[in-house]
């Protein structure tokens, strides 16, 4: 199945003008995260959680519209089976100490006690995330992508035998991580850990996809030894684009339906693998591949150099 037959599009010749609009949004993204600061979830930034059983099948839209006054941006999510009649509530605490944390707890029962009388509560549990244990997940976060990209730039490097192919590969997918939190904080979403899964997940989505062109460039070398890189490359990009739009755009329709119709719970890991799949497609073509070109260059350029120095 071809959806462009015999392609020839010059992507390569066109690259400078995306990266300078890449550095426009990440360095946008930055300034807005430096001066609004970053909305965390509960998970990082402390708070209380409730799990709240009623009495008969509990509406997720009453809740979330009785707490609005006392616990405005709340998580409100069904917890366990339908059947079961419970709702996990995730409050932000920010730097309170742990005394106004069960006063949370204990304000959130009150309020739903008297704006959802209707449907009372049967049993309730809390649990409180200290500002501590979120300072500590944040951190282990930032570790495991850091370690995710490092890992991945060695094993690239080491596969393509080339430290070009593992940087290159390594600068696009930390570009999709900048830019969809770029767009995350535009648009107001939390951090969670639901959307650090979905910033994991997009690491691995788009080095697969970065991995494809390269694997077809690395194959157009040993064939067309006398080309330049940067011909083989676009060549590369141009024979995998039916490929591409196929795979990844099967995978955003799948991913824009989980945003649309997900729930409010999954609006902002919706939203992450929505942007970051398209993101993702972008920076293979117009991160990666020029950046491997680039860096060939720089490696060549500097060789004349090093000799006359000797």
């Amino acid at each position: 199945m071809e959806i462009l037959k015999n392609p020839h599009f010059d992507f390569l010749g066109k690259a400078r003008y995306f990266i300078a609009a890449s550095l426009i949004l990440i360095g946008a993204g930055v300034a807005y995260m430096a001066t609004h600061g970053i909305r965390y979830g509960v998970e990082f930034s402390g708070g209380t959680e409730l799990i709240v059983k009623f009495k008969t099948t509990p509406r997720v839209d009453r809740i979330r519209q009785a707490l609005e006054s006392v616990a405005p941006g709340a998580i409100i999510q069904t917890y366990g089976s339908p059947s079961s009649n419970q709702v996990l509530i995730r409050v932000a605490g920010g730097q309170e100490i742990e005394g106004e944390l069960d006063a949370t707890a204990k304000r959130v029962l009150d309020t739903l006690a008297a704006s959802y009388s209707d449907n009372p509560v049967l049993e309730s549990s809390s649990e409180i995330v200290g500002p501590v244990v979120g300072a500590e997940l944040r951190t282990k976060a930032i570790q495991l992508t850091a370690w995710g990209l490092f890992f991945q730039l060695i094993y690239i490097a080491w596969r393509f035998k080339g430290a070009k192919w593992g940087a290159a590969a390594t600068v696009a997918v930390l570009h999709d991580v900048l830019v969809t939190l770029a767009l995350l904080a535009f648009v107001g979403y939390d951090i969670t850990l639901n959307v650090i899964a979905a910033l994991l997940t997009l690491v691995g989505y788009s080095v697969n996809d970065t991995i494809v062109i390269f694997d077809r460039a690395r194959e157009n070398l040993r064939q067309k030894r006398k080309e330049s890189l940067r011909k083989i490359l676009n060549d590369s990009v141009n024979q995998t684009l039916t490929r591409t739009l196929i795979s990844n755009g099967t995978t955003f329709l799948s991913v824009l339906g989980l945003y649309l119709f997900g729930g409010e719970v999954l609006r902002g890991f919706g939203f992450a693998m929505t942007v970051g799949i398209v993101v993702g497609t972008y920076s293979t073509v117009y991160i990666a591949s020029p950046l491997v070109v680039w860096l060939d260059s720089l490696k060549r350029n500097s060789r004349p150099t090093a000799k006359a120095a000797l």
